[in-house]
């Protein structure tokens, strides 16, 4: 009686040291996870700021206000003051035309 008592006292605390230790390396993982993901976010949003940094470098490259002026001082072209020529199509004009394109293309 008394060895069944100690045999079962020793599996229980072995069973709860076990399930504790478990309990332990899962707690680690999980914080060791979560700074993995940390910083991974944290990486992420540098790469997005450096690719939002480099579109607004884009759009400023792009600008028509800067194509312009560099074409007016470096090839030294003069912007028109006023439309060259104008066209004027009537709106049956443009029909035949959408007509045309659209028996075109079916």
């Amino acid at each position: 009686m008394n060895f069944s008592k100690l045999t079962s006292f020793i599996i229980l605390v072995i069973a709860a040291a076990l399930i504790l230790f478990s309990y332990v390396v899962l707690l680690s993982e999980i914080k060791r996870m979560n700074r993995d993901k940390i910083t991974k976010q944290e990486a992420l949003n540098e790469r997005i700021n450096r690719v939002e940094m480099k579109m607004v470098d884009v759009q400023k490259l792009m600008s028509e206000d800067r194509i312009v002026r560099f074409a007016q001082d470096s090839l030294m072209f003069m912007r028109p003051a006023d439309n060259l020529e104008t066209i004027a199509i009537s709106k049956e004009q443009v029909n035949q035309i959408l007509k045309m394109i659209n028996e075109k293309y079916d």
